[in-house]
Parts: structure tokens; C-alpha cells; sequence
């Protein structure tokens, strides 16, 4: 007498020609799952770089304006000289300005932190006691911001 013995091996029974089994029809599904978030992060990734090759991104203006308005607020003098903003900080006199397609910070001369990119056109001009910005991106857009500076007169007083 013949013992007919069955095979557990899970990939003898793949090979069977019945149709698809439900550890199949996951493992399927799990390879195209898989596959596709793996795409989908592929053209996000792709979408996001060349939509920020030219234009500037409305965060990075924020921040910008927000480091700007403390800045202006905390110097005790500020002056505009050929479209070049200075602000005089206890010692340091610090300078905003274009280079290439940046804006860039300078301290005293020296330095080179980039506060802002991706820019065609900075203009800064003084309107009485406010300072003006208007910044143009590559792509066209124009942002513009105003700062009030606090001033602060130190005089002593003789009682």
C-alpha cells in the first residue's frame, strides 16, 4: 500500500495551475503597493525640485521678513546708500544686499550669509523714517514689505 504524501511547501503550491491562492493574491498586492509608493515619492520629489528652480517659496519669504523686522527693530540706525540697506548694531555695522541672485548679509564688511535666493531684482529705499523692500524672483513674482525701526534715543538727563 501507497501513502500518498503532501507536500507543505509553499511555493509547491504556487506552481499549481488552480488559479491564485489568497497568500498570492497578498503578496501581489504588496509588490504593487510597494511599487507605487515608491513612484508616487519619485515625481513628488521631482514636482518639488522644478518648481522651486525659479521661484521664491512664500515660507522662505516669511522667514526672511520676520529675521528682517527684528533686525531693523533691534539697530539703532539704518541708512540706504546705492540700493544697499546698512544697519548699525552696537559695533557692527551690517549690510543687506544683492549678490548675483542671492541676498546676502554682511557684518562689518565680511562675511557672506545667504538670507535669500533665487532672486532677479532688490530694491530697497528709505520713506522717511520706514524702510521699503521690494524683491522680484526669477519666475516674476513680486514681494514687497515695509519695516518700521525702533528708535532709540539714549540721552542722560542731569537732575
Amino acid at each position: 500500500m501507497k501513502m500518498n504524501l503532501v507536500n507543505m511547501n509553499p511555493f509547491v503550491m504556487l506552481r499549481k495551475n488552480d488559479g491564485f491562492t489568497m497568500i498570492e493574491m497578498l503578496f501581489s498586492l504588496m509588490i504593487l503597493m510597494t511599487t507605487s509608493l515608491f513612484v508616487l515619492e519619485l515625481f513628488s520629489t521631482i514636482h518639488t525640485q522644478v518648481r522651486s528652480i525659479d521661484k521664491l517659496h512664500p515660507k522662505e519669504w516669511e522667514v526672511f521678513t520676520m529675521q528682517m523686522q527684528q533686525e531693523v527693530r533691534s539697530s539703532k540706525d539704518q541708512d540706504v546708500v546705492g540700493n544697499k540697506l546698512y544697519l548699525l548694531s552696537g559695533e557692527q555695522l551690517s549690510s543687506i544686499e544683492q549678490y548675483e541672485d542671492k541676498v546676502r548679509r554682511r557684518v562689518n564688511g565680511m562675511g557672506h550669509e545667504v538670507i535669500l535666493q533665487n532672486i532677479s531684482e532688490f530694491q530697497v529705499e528709505k520713506d522717511g523714517g520706514v524702510i521699503v523692500l521690494n524683491i522680484t524672483d526669477k519666475a516674476g513674482t513680486t514681494f514687497s514689505r515695509r519695516f518700521h525701526p525702533f528708535f532709540k534715543n539714549v540721552k542722560k538727563v542731569d537732575e
